[in-house]
Formats: structure tokens, sequence, C-alpha cells
């Protein structure tokens, strides 16, 4: 069967991939339009496949909102040329409109949705054959907007850093008023990069290994006596890991204040009776 420019042209259109690629595939299929889509689609797995070991450091972090929630994904290529391309950006509004539209909780419930007839699993792996590199979602999280709630976020350098603060309060305050403290916390997050809220929320590996260093540094320094090493393993390491904890880090524009300080002063501004962080997301492109 003859491949004309139109067959060409209508295959492209619907799979966003190159005129040559579009003709072989159809040459292939002896012009059957369906056969060449679901080719291009296999080759676009076939490129994932060998691409899977490849590293898809580039991309960005994207932020969105509806009146329900607001929600962060980062999106990855291998290169910077391609992540600031098109096809790229176009897949980046695509996912936030699926993340949008539906009530998704995990990145295995994005892929499973559909953009048109297709979904999103499937998209990425219509671009990814186009482009001939990896692409992939890294991250995702979604955070509820709920009564006496309130979530401010910071997208910072284009996407190179998102975050997300949800606070809540007890009170009369005004949602814009508590947004605002939120929207200094988020600042606050992104400039200093906090793992958790307090010390339980850090995993008991973290803690050993911070254990570790500190006894390493002290028997280096000299000290070997047990109940010595002993103390001063304990003071290092809460000291060290109050750096790693929202509440207790120094505030990231006055270094006399902790976090705590902080919204405590502006909760008696606000005149609630109660003000705390209840969840914070910190994604960073390629981390």
């Amino acid at each position: 069967m003859a491949i004309t420019a139109q067959m060409i042209n209508s295959l492209r259109e619907r799979t966003g991939v190159g005129m040559m690629k579009c003709k072989e595939a159809l040459t292939t299929c002896d012009g059957d339009v369906e056969k060449a889509v679901d080719l291009l689609r296999k080759q676009g797995a076939a490129v994932a496949a060998k691409r899977a070991d490849k590293e898809a450091k580039e991309g960005l972090v994207y932020i969105g909102s509806t009146e329900s929630k607001v929600f962060s994904f980062e999106l990855t290529a291998e290169t910077d040329f391609v992540s600031k391309g098109e096809d790229f950006l176009k897949l980046v509004e695509e996912i936030s409109g699926v993340i949008k539209a539906n009530d998704v909780s995990s990145i295995e419930d994005i892929l499973k949705q559909k953009v048109g007839a297709l979904t999103i699993s499937e998209r990425i792996a219509e671009v990814l054959a186009k482009l001939g590199e990896k692409i992939e979602i890294r991250k995702f999280a979604s955070l509820p907007v709920e009564e006496n709630s309130a979530i401010a976020f910071y997208s910072h350098l284009g996407g190179k850093i998102g975050t997300i603060v949800k606070l809540v309060y007890e009170g009369s305050a005004s949602k814009e008023a508590v947004q605002a403290v939120a929207k200094i916390i988020a600042l606050h997050v992104t400039a200093s990069n906090p793992m958790a809220l307090d010390e339980t929320g850090l995993s008991p590996e973290l803690v050993e290994k911070e254990k570790e260093i500190a006894k390493e540094q002290i028997v280096n320094e000299g000290k070997t006596k047990p109940d010595f090493v002993d103390r001063a393993v304990e003071g290092r390491v809460k000291k060290a890991l109050k750096q790693l904890c929202l509440m207790d880090q120094e505030f990231y524009t006055d270094a006399k204040k902790i976090v705590r300080d902080v919204l405590t002063e502006e909760q008696k501004k606000l005149g609630v009776s109660k003000l705390e962080v209840a969840q914070f997301v910190r994604f960073e492109k390629g981390k």
C-alpha cells in the first residue's frame, strides 16, 4: 500500500512522533494507521527499557491547586534541553490536569488516569519515543484543604524547588492571615531543607548514623573514656538532629529565633489558641 503524506501527517498528529518514524511505522504496518500507532507505542516502551538505568535529573517541580487540595510533583528528563521543550511542558500540563480532576493519592494512580484516549503512562511513552530520553514522575504529594487549615506554597527558581506548608489553627483568624504565616514558613522550608517536623519524624536509621558519626569524631579527637564518650555523643547527636527538624531550626531570616518561636509569635498576633504546622512538602529537582 502506498504511504501518502496525508497518512504520515495524520499519524504524526496523533502520536507526536517525527515524520520519518511515522513513515517507517506505516510502511512496516502496510499503511494500517491503528497498527502503526500501536507499533510506535511499543517502540516507546522499548526505548524506555533501554534507558531505564539512565539518570534523569533535569526537569521541574510543579505545584498546583484546586479548592480542595494543593499538590506537587516532579517530572524529570535526562537533559535540560528536553525539559524546557514544548512536548515536555505539555506533558506537565496534562499531568497537572488529571491530578486536578481526579482523586489520586500516588504516582501509580496518576499513571492510570486518561488524557483523551491515552493514559498518562501511555502519554509518557509517546513523548519518550519521540524525544529518546527517559521521562518519569519521580515524586508526588497532595495536601487536602480542610476546615481550620491554611496552605501556602512557593516555587523557587522556576521549578527547581517546590514547597508546600499546611498550618492548622483554632480561633477566629481569617484564612488569608494564616496563609500569610504559612508562606513565611514555606520560605524557611525552601531555604533550610528540614527532614521532619520534629525528632519523632526522623528514621531510626538516620539517628543511628548520626550517633556513629558523632562517636567517631569524638574518638578521633582522642577522647576515649566511655562515660565521657557517651555523654558527648548524646549532646552532639541532639544538636545535629535539631538542624534536621523544622520546629527546632534557626529561622532563616533571624538566627536568634527558632521556627517554634516564630509560630508562637504569629499565634499571639493572630489571637488564636492554636497554630501548628500540620505538614510540609519540599521537593527539589534531581534530589
